[in-house]
């Protein structure tokens, strides 16, 4: 059997959080959306549950990436938007958490990656230049990890 070969390019998104962005496949992100409140709340929840959101008739859990990654909760600037992602793991469906602004598109090849020596929080992976850009790297699985394990209300 043949190798499958990897992409020369992949296309990417730096979504705007608090602090670096976060340097994500395009393809993880299902929509973004305006910022909204919760419909339920997440107070019987963990720290980083903000709540549970009405989206395409799912129910899904709006996250802090912020307080999971032991940063605090995430300031809400005026540009702040919600992103709803896919899950590369499969456990959940979706999830969606507060960013900063709107995502902007980028080519990734492997050897535009310049990894920083940088210290990452718990659901990082690691720091990264692109594009003159310092990035973070998220720990996907981490975070669906986390997820999986909310029940829905």
């Amino acid at each position: 059997m043949a190798e499958e070969e990897q992409p020369d390019q992949v296309t990417s998104l730096l979504v705007p959080m608090q602090g670096r962005p976060w340097l994500i496949p395009n393809i993880l992100v299902a929509e973004v959306i305006g910022l909204r409140q919760p419909e339920r709340s997440g107070s019987s929840g963990p720290q980083w549950l903000l709540g549970w959101l009405s989206w395409r008739d799912v129910d899904v859990p709006l996250i802090s990436f912020e307080a999971m990654n032991e940063a605090g909760q995430p300031q809400i600037g005026q540009d702040a938007r919600i992103v709803v992602l896919n899950t590369i793991s499969g456990k959940n469906r979706f999830y969606a958490m507060v960013i900063q602004g709107i995502p902007r598109t980028v080519k990734v090849e492997s050897e535009d990656l310049v990894e920083e020596p940088v210290d990452t929080g718990p659901v990082e992976t690691m720091s990264v230049q692109v594009g003159g850009d310092l990035a973070v790297m998220p720990d996907l699985d981490a975070i669906e990890d986390q997820v999986a394990e909310l029940n829905a209300p």
